[in-house]
């Protein structure tokens, strides 16, 4: 979950100018000059130069030290770039895999996906396993039509491994200018093996939602929330009015695959749906809290189920705790990622960024979210594996269902049938809604 900030002025300047004075001297001192650590051949990727971005050094060591939520020495992040050499590595020291450099190319690539248009191939990746790893392709979009899935791996981008590298890396090997072509290789659990897929990039335009009336005759609805992307509060508003017109009873909300994005957005959505009171709460390195309160006007009343998976991340996790702890929403699904950090983006003066984690949140009950801890559902409801999605399919296939293999498009459809987790949020809401009515005609 990510805020986007700035900051300048002649204080910062004037201490990021009087370190570069003392950071010179030390890598005089020692010996150490700019260096090149290797070379590109053969489908490997030359090391970054070492000491080549001091200047950009001086302005991470500034934020670092004014900014990460737990007190860092500056003695031990010039320690750290004096024997690492690059930006990167000195970050490395703190142990927070959130708190990174991105390249100028990056950088950008992080801001367009906020703004949710890109030249790309439509997948959402996360780090998983230690591994970039697809979250969810995008409908109709290259990387869908190719077949990639959730939970496949991505290990090579054009040649190059991808093991160590940072998501905003990745993200932008696979970003580029529409028609052009990328080459990938997935390893996947199920079949499993390991393949190669060339894809033409396209523009990608990701809507934040996707919502219909999913059972016409109870009135229940459903909307899907892909990602926390600047419009998403008026993206959840307009479908859950569209649904209410249309005569909705119920809603379920779908927060599965869905990895996180602006902390403003989850502040945004949660009060579409919660009365008043509190959204969640911020802590920085000093302690103190701060609390987020609902923003906006409420937009339905009618029952809500959540529906959570191991992917559910960040600022989702945000809305399902804040829906969960007012009583708002029945959560379905399994545990949730873990993920109960802040990054805060910084804009660096080369074009390059820096997210830093800068507070950890709670949520409106004040529960902390780690790994250890996410966001558990009231009730808890395994997906099929794809094991069993293919035996569900087969039998489908009995009976004059399509023939083929498991999809990404079987492991997406809103399908009761292939989803247990949908069908069992069928359930509650329509027990609940008959509930609603025979309370409301009680004499």
């Amino acid at each position: 979950m990510a805020e986007d900030r700035r900051r300048g002025g002649p204080g910062r300047f004037g201490w990021v100018a009087a370190l570069g004075v003392l950071l010179a001297l030390l890598v005089a001192f020692a010996g150490l000059a700019p260096t090149v650590d290797g070379v590109q051949s053969g489908g490997e990727v030359a090391a970054p130069p070492k000491f080549r971005d001091v200047k950009t050094a001086l302005e991470a060591m500034y934020l670092v030290k004014g900014e990460f939520y737990r007190p860092v020495s500056l003695s031990t992040l010039v320690r750290a770039y004096l024997s690492e050499g690059t930006v990167s590595g000195m970050l490395a020291v703190l142990g927070d895999p959130y708190t990174r450099y991105m390249n100028p190319k990056e950088f950008q690539t992080l801001k367009d996906d906020s703004a949710g248009i890109f030249g790309g191939i439509g997948i959402l990746v996360g780090i998983r396993d230690e591994q970039i790893t697809i979250i969810s392709p995008i409908e109709n979009t290259p990387g869908m039509r190719a077949g990639l899935m959730p939970g496949d791996h991505i290990v090579e981008i054009d040649g190059v491994s991808t093991e160590g590298m940072a998501v905003d890396g990745a993200v932008s090997m696979m970003r580029g200018e529409p028609g052009t072509k990328v080459t990938i290789v997935v390893e996947r659990r199920y079949p499993a093996g390991r393949f190669t897929v060339e894809i033409v990039r396209d523009i990608i335009d990701a809507p934040a939602t996707r919502g219909y009336m999913v059972d016409e005759s109870s009135g229940i609805g459903y909307i899907e929330l892909r990602t926390f992307s600047q419009k998403a509060g008026h993206d959840i508003e307009t479908e859950v009015l569209s649904l209410a017109n249309q005569g909705m009873n119920g809603l379920i909300l779908d927060l599965r695959y869905n990895g996180g994005g602006l902390v403003t957005q989850a502040v945004e959505v949660a009060s579409k749906f919660v009365p008043s009171g509190a959204v969640m709460h911020v802590q920085g390195r000093d302690g103190q809290k701060k609390t987020l309160y609902t923003a906006g006007r409420r937009v339905t009343d009618v029952p809500i189920v959540v529906l959570v998976n191991e992917y559910t991340a960040s600022a989702s996790e945000i809305v399902s705790g804040a829906l969960q702890d007012t009583k708002v929403a029945t959560v379905v699904g399994v545990p949730t990622f873990g993920k109960g950090l802040v990054q805060t983006l910084f804009p660096l003066s080369d074009g390059s960024g820096l997210a830093v984690t800068t507070q950890i949140y709670l949520t409106a009950g004040e529960r902390a979210i780690t790994p250890d801890s996410p966001i558990k559902p009231d009730v808890e409801v395994q997906a099929l594996t794809p094991e069993e999605l293919e035996k569900v399919k087969n039998e489908q296939a009995k009976r004059g269902g399509p023939v083929g293999p498991v999809t990404a498009e079987d492991l997406l459809r809103i399908d009761p049938a292939l989803d247990p987790q949908l069908r069992r949020a069928l359930e509650i809401l329509t027990d609940q809604i008959e509930s609603r009515g025979a309370g409301r005609n009680a004499a």
